[in-house]
């Protein structure tokens, strides 16, 4: 037996599990495992029996289509585009706010807008928080023709209206 041997044995016996290394260079390509993604929680179930979508308190403020160009995002964002329609929701209920915004969204599509300006007020006046602010967001989340929606600056209503812009037909 050589000395390698010899030392081979010795380091398998003081460190059980632990292999020698024949080469000092590190594979820096080497396929990693790849690991799990973290689970994203589901949304509460909304109560389909209430004809309205349940709110939740951490909504976002505004959502841009990935293939919208940073110029144009910062156009809407800016008011740059000028809405060529808006709808005041001031005073709707809930499932009567969604309604009326189906039937203008409807309408705007029909008619080819781009830009449309959506008024639901901030929610001062209500109890607790804003109802119509956070069902407008998500209900625009769900739209395809939706590609972008922030709040309105602040000669169209501020945080109390959003810009809408839609995709062409």
């Amino acid at each position: 037996m050589s000395d390698d041997d010899d030392d081979e044995s010795e380091l398998s016996r003081l460190l059980p599990g632990v292999k020698r290394l024949h080469s000092d260079r590190i594979n820096l390509y080497q396929q990693r495992q790849p690991t799990t993604p973290a689970r994203k929680s589901n949304p509460r179930p909304v109560d389909s029996s209430a004809g309205f979508y349940e709110t939740s308190p951490g909504a976002q403020d505004s959502y841009f289509n990935s293939g919208l160009q940073v110029k144009l995002q910062r156009k809407i964002r800016q008011g740059g585009i000028r809405p060529e329609d808006s709808i005041d929701l001031h005073g709707y209920r809930q499932a009567e706010a969604l309604l009326e915004l189906e039937e203008f969204m409807s309408q705007a599509i029909q008619r080819r807008y781009r830009m449309i300006l959506i008024i639901h007020g901030q929610g001062y006046r209500s109890a607790s928080e804003a109802v119509l602010k956070p069902l407008v967001q998500r209900w625009l989340s769900e739209q395809a023709q939706v590609l972008a929606w922030c709040p309105a600056q602040l000669r169209d209503g501020a945080a109390g209206a959003s810009y809408v812009y839609l995709r062409g037909s």
